[in-house]
């Protein structure tokens, strides 16, 4: 039987975050491609880097929100 959805639930946070960090990825090279096709300069490639460093930091801490949310739950489980 699966559990009533409970909106403020810590695996439904970890749901969510698990697919903004996708969206975010997806956006990100997006913008990446197009901005690299339009103008390969060293602003272009400069920008570029700067978007993905920002993806990749985002996306850490997003997976440390998501793995304590889990942590949480499992914590919450066992007591």
């Amino acid at each position: 039987m699966l559990p009533p959805l409970i909106p403020f639930c810590p695996i439904s946070a970890a749901k969510i975050a698990g697919l903004k960090a996708t969206v975010l990825l997806l956006l990100v090279m997006l913008m990446k491609s197009k901005l690299l096709r339009v103008k390969m300069s060293l602003l272009g490639s400069f920008l570029g880097l700067i978007m993905l460093t920002g993806f990749l930091l985002s996306t850490g801490l997003l997976t440390l929100v998501a793995g304590g949310a889990v942590a949480y739950a499992a914590s919450q489980k066992n007591a």
